[in-house]
């Protein structure tokens, strides 16, 4: 979780999740799968529960950005 927050921080522009699973798990390949969603998913539950803020990891068409 820390480093998804990590490298959206880090870059200037929306991250896709094809990047988020090479940079982030190591992943190369184009299975599709809903990894970097459910961690979204999670993570965004977790930040809009503790830090009551829902807009913290936006979804734009490009891919995630922090807010």
């Amino acid at each position: 979780e820390t480093n998804i927050i990590l490298y959206l921080k880090n870059s200037q522009k929306p991250v896709t999740i094809n990047q988020l699973q090479t940079e982030v798990w190591g992943h190369n390949s184009k299975l599709d799968t809903h990894t970097v969603e459910t961690h979204i998913y999670r993570l965004r539950k977790k930040i809009s529960e503790t830090f009551e803020n829902n807009d913290f990891i936006l979804s734009t068409k490009d891919g995630y950005k922090l807010s």
